[in-house]
């Protein structure tokens, strides 16, 4: 289990506590929040670019991606993305 599902697992148990993110004055789905940024920041990694605090081998890490680029996990994570969206 990756250390994604295992937060998602800890939230719904009650043994964690996400975060609230708001939006618009909303209240929105923390994972959700986080998936649409990591995806964002994976991209641009995938284009070559880089960000200040965030590493690559984080994100690779944190959703159990295989490969050695940005470019290579990006299909990897799309699905991990549709997938989300799939189980809401």
């Amino acid at each position: 289990m990756t250390p994604f599902e295992q937060a998602q697992q800890d939230v719904k148990s009650g043994k964690l506590k996400a975060p609230q993110v708001s939006a618009s004055g909303k209240q929105i789905d923390y994972f959700g929040y986080q998936l649409s940024v990591h995806k964002f920041n994976l991209s641009l990694m995938a284009k070559g670019m880089t960000f200040k605090g965030i590493k690559f081998s984080d994100i690779k890490k944190y959703y159990g991606l295989k490969g050695r680029s940005a470019a290579d996990c990006l299909p990897q994570f799309l699905e991990i993305v549709e997938n989300y969206k799939k189980a809401l």
